[in-house]
């Protein structure tokens, strides 16, 4: 049975260490010692090692929001993954859409990045959605189908169940509502199909599909029984103890 997951990226609406550590704190006291879902933050970099700090003695794991394509060099600016993994990150999510629009990354290079997360033994959260351009044209399938092969195919068959994919539909990223559950109930099964078809039943079984996308206490409700939906990952609606504390029990209500 896959275990649900919950977890937040920061992006940089958190901008200061001091806000930045009290909504660790926050979030440490309210659901740090929950152990019947998976709990993960991804901070801005220079925070991280304090938020890790903060959670030590908590269920909560810590990431980053990106990581360089390759593992060292002449790359200005950019972030390896050997220093991630030396500071004690869990996760790495990448292939996000404003990774893709703002800095012009690609799936390939994506699937590159997830080699790297096997390399070092670092959990992918690879970011996967439609735009609205793909509804209007008819290719919202043939799209997802590209992007969950180049986040997989780069990396062993066990690997392969450790990658977690988050569907965030682009049109629905940092809107007032998320996509409505049907929407939503219907992607994630055909993600899963996707993954059975092009690789393993046992594969298909296994591997984690979350959910991103103006998540709020009234989605995650919504989605707590439907089936293919493994996780939840928020954004701005996460971004006080309470808020996320709300969304974590509001998910997990149908599944104690």
């Amino acid at each position: 049975m896959r275990k649900k997951i919950v977890g937040s990226s920061w992006k940089m609406h958190v901008n200061s260490i001091t806000q930045g550590t009290e909504l660790a704190s926050s979030i440490a006291q309210r659901v740090g010692h929950r152990d019947d879902v998976d709990l993960f933050f991804l901070p801005p970099f220079v925070l991280i090692e304090r938020i890790r700090d903060i959670f030590s003695d908590t269920n909560i794991l810590v990431g980053a929001q990106n990581c360089a394509p390759i593992e060292k060099g002449a790359m200005t600016g950019e972030v390896p993954i050997s220093l991630l993994e030396e500071i004690g990150c869990t996760y790495i999510e990448l292939g996000h859409a404003e990774r893709k629009e703002f800095f012009n990354e690609t799936d390939p290079m994506v699937a590159q990045k997830v080699a790297l997360c096997e390399k070092y033994d670092l959990t992918p959260i690879v970011c996967i959605g439609e735009k609205q351009s793909d509804i209007d044209s008819g290719q919202s399938e043939m799209t997802l189908k590209s992007q969950v092969q180049w986040a997989l195919e780069l990396v062993s068959e066990p690997f392969r169940k450790r990658v977690i994919l988050a569907y965030e539909p682009v049109w629905a990223i940092g809107q007032a509502e998320s996509a409505d559950k049907d929407y939503i109930d219907k992607t994630h099964k055909l993600l899963r199909q996707i993954v059975r078809d092009s690789y393993s039943n046992e594969l298909a079984d296994s591997i984690r599909i979350i959910y991103g996308g103006s998540v709020s206490p009234k989605t995650a409700s919504e989605l707590s029984t439907v089936e293919d939906v493994d996780g939840l990952f928020i954004g701005r609606f996460g971004l006080s103890g309470e808020g996320f504390e709300a969304i974590v029990n509001n998910f997990m209500q149908s599944n104690k």
